[in-house]
């Protein structure tokens, strides 16, 4: 059995190239995402991230807005030049987490899901938001006989939450927003 041993940086060059390759790949991350892809992780020790997050600011490495860190064009640059000094498989697997814990957020704040409880069974109602204001885009209301019926559709939604409302809207709009074999002869 091969065994591959746990890395941890604690050179501060060595966390800023990290921070800034995470926050390059991602667009932007909260302090609390940066901690469960470095820390929880045990890449990079608490105080050292911490440290180093308020030691890149200044140098103007990245930038705080709404208690969102950024990358600059500095910090990408720091990010792209110096991004295969790190160990490959530390920072491949924190740009993994990263991507997957900023993907969740984005999914969260487009889609809310909730469970209802009717009179004779439960309800789950999907609610797919318009991010840029207005009506949502699409609500859904799916009726199951028990509780474990309701929490399992839910997760089978959030399994491929994308794929469910492309599947019900093709549904609705196919013939009348695509083009048909005869449009394309003729437009040849």
């Amino acid at each position: 059995m091969n065994f591959v041993p746990k890395i941890t940086l604690y050179e501060r060059k060595d966390i800023e190239v990290l921070t800034a390759v995470l926050l390059k790949k991602t667009g932007g991350m909260t302090k609390e995402e940066l901690l469960r892809c470095t820390v929880d992780k045990e890449f990079v020790r608490y105080f050292d991230l911490i440290c180093c997050l308020m030691d890149m600011e200044e140098k103007g490495l990245l930038k705080l807005e709404d208690e969102i860190y950024y990358p600059t064009a500095k910090g990408n640059y720091l990010a792209i030049e110096l991004a295969d000094a790190l160990p490959i498989s530390l920072r491949e697997d924190a740009l993994y987490t990263a991507k997957k814990i900023t993907a969740q957020l984005r999914l969260e704040n487009s889609v809310k899901c909730e469970i209802i409880s009717l009179d004779n069974g439960y309800q789950l109602y999907i609610r797919f938001i318009n991010e840029t204001g207005g009506a949502d885009l699409m609500e859904l209301k799916i009726f199951a006989p028990t509780l474990s019926a309701a929490e399992e559709m839910e997760k089978r939604f959030f399994d491929n939450p994308a794929g469910a409302y492309r599947s019900v809207l093709n549904n609705f709009i196919e013939g009348y927003l695509t083009v048909s074999e005869a449009e394309l002869r003729e437009a040849f």
